[in-house]
């Protein structure tokens, strides 16, 4: 009987304990369990050293829960457990506003670069719009020279030009009078020699102008002659004019020309050019001379 309580006894004991290790047993295990994940978080090359503050909870948290008796565990367990996550939600979040910031560093770096480039290239791009300018400015300066240049030369061809045309015409003057001159001469010879000017007239319409009716080798008639052909046109309006202009030798051409002249002062004058007919040039007499024929 004494054996049968004693075993009781025993078994009674064994029942009261195996609750207890059981439960000390679980306890050592969330202990182990959550260590670990600091240990795991504290030994991280980069989260490890990061929210010192928090890892440094969550293992008071830890501890607690080692100490904590059996109505208090649940609540140590569940702050142990949130510490544990907590510790490591900070060192990731601190982590990653350490990379953010150094993004955020590499940004500010990459944008001074862009903007120094920029700066550079508006310097560049100053300094060759000052080039072009100043090419410019030397262009138009050496235009302006040039104008300069191109006006004084122009100015010195005009008084060249000026003084051409006084040349010309001091020339023509001289040359006009030295023509009257010779007129004048030509008029006093034939005077001292009885002459009539070089222009005859016979009965019947027929007129000779001389080789002295003309200025000396040209076919020029001078304002007398031409008013007397002119008489000679009116005096024998109606009827037909025959020119006939004679020549010594080598003096055809002259003759010619004499004649056309002779025929043009009788148109001038009022005959009919339709009716004034021009021979060939005959040979004979001297000089150049035109014979003027109105009959028919």
């Amino acid at each position: 009987m004494r054996a049968l309580r004693t075993t009781v006894v025993l078994l009674l004991a064994l029942a009261l304990v195996s609750p207890l290790s059981a439960r000390a047993a679980q306890t050592d295990a969330d202990v182990q369990r959550l260590s670990a994940q600091l240990d795991q978080l504290s030994a991280d090359p980069v989260l490890g050293t990061l929210a010192p503050g928090e890892q440094a909870r969550a293992r008071d948290a830890i501890n607690a829960l080692r100490d904590s008796g059996r109505r208090e565990r649940p609540h140590y367990l569940f702050m142990a457990e949130q510490r544990v996550a907590l510790a490591r939600a900070a060192a990731q979040s601190e982590a990653d506003q350490r990379q953010l910031d150094q993004l955020q560093r590499e940004h500010d770096r990459i944008m001074l670069e862009a903007s120094q480039a920029d700066a550079a290239a508006a310097r560049a791009e100053l300094a060759r719009q000052r080039l072009q300018y100043q090419a410019a400015v030397e262009q138009a300066q050496m235009l302006q020279q040039q104008g300069a240049a191109y006006s004084q030369q122009a100015q010195q061809a005009q008084a060249e030009a000026e003084q051409a045309k006084k040349l010309a015409a001091a020339q023509a003057r001289a040359a006009a009078l030295a023509r009257k001159e010779a007129d004048l001469a030509e008029q006093a010879t034939r005077a001292l020699r009885g002459d009539s000017g070089g222009t005859s007239e016979s009965s019947g319409g027929h007129l000779t102008l001389s080789d002295s009716a003309f200025s000396a080798g040209s076919e020029n008639l001078s304002p007398a002659r031409a008013r007397r052909l002119a008489e000679f046109a009116q005096a024998h309006a109606g009827q037909s004019i025959r020119i006939v202009p004679r020549a010594a030798s080598g003096m055809r051409v002259l003759a010619g020309r004499r004649a056309v002249a002779v025929r043009d002062a009788l148109v001038a004058g009022g005959a009919d050019a339709s009716r004034i007919h021009i021979r060939a040039v005959e040979s004979g007499g001297k000089g150049a001379s035109v014979e003027v024929s109105a009959g028919g």
